[in-house]
């Protein structure tokens, strides 16, 4: 975890990053250190149950609620831009 803190701190030191590139930087962290604690390639059952939390389902819920939001207000104001001109 120390390693993947001191690597994003350089990665994102002296950038401006927009919260999509900052979303998609952090996905890409936590897809590594997952695989790193969980080890890739292991044959998992398909019957085994999922070990996600009900709260991080919660919030992964959220997110993807927020996100909905987001894209409705980001096509709101392209209708707004075609409009205008």
């Amino acid at each position: 975890m120390q390693t993947a803190n001191k690597a994003m701190q350089e990665i994102l030191d002296g950038k401006d990053l927009n919260i999509t590139q900052l979303n998609r930087l952090i996905c890409a962290a936590a897809t590594v250190i997952a695989g790193e604690i969980n080890g890739t390639g292991g044959y998992k059952l398909e019957t085994q149950r999922s070990k996600t939390h009900p709260w991080v389902r919660r919030i992964q819920e959220g997110i993807k609620d927020i996100r909905k939001e987001l894209s409705a207000l980001v096509e709101i104001k392209r209708d707004n831009r075609r409009h205008r001109t």
